[in-house]
């Protein structure tokens, strides 16, 4: 069962605002709609994928060739709290481009 993906106002006007094409925005957007929402339990829990293990969050990165903009290398990191996990929701808490 795929989980409930949230992100603030604030959040979705960074990745819209983003340097990147409107071919490579699409494709950050499925992202979070098929892999983030469906991240395996194994991925989100593995300590690998917690910046720090206590923290109620884990770190999803997504990397892509904008070969319809600038064709340049673009990494999207997205921290998600997950404590909220047993009820199906996770929550994009911060997102960083680079």
């Amino acid at each position: 069962m795929p989980y409930q993906v949230d992100i603030s106002d604030a959040d979705r006007a960074y990745l819209d605002g983003l340097p990147l094409s409107r071919e490579a925005k699409e494709r950050i957007d499925r992202f979070v709609e098929q892999f983030i929402a469906n991240v395996p339990d194994e991925f989100r829990l593995d300590p690998a994928n917690r910046p720090d293990p206590a923290a109620p969050y884990f770190r999803v990165q997504h990397i892509l060739l904008d070969v319809w903009g600038d064709h340049r290398v673009h990494t999207v990191d997205f921290y998600i709290q997950d404590d909220a996990a047993p009820f199906g929701i996770l929550l994009i808490v911060f997102i960083d481009h680079h």
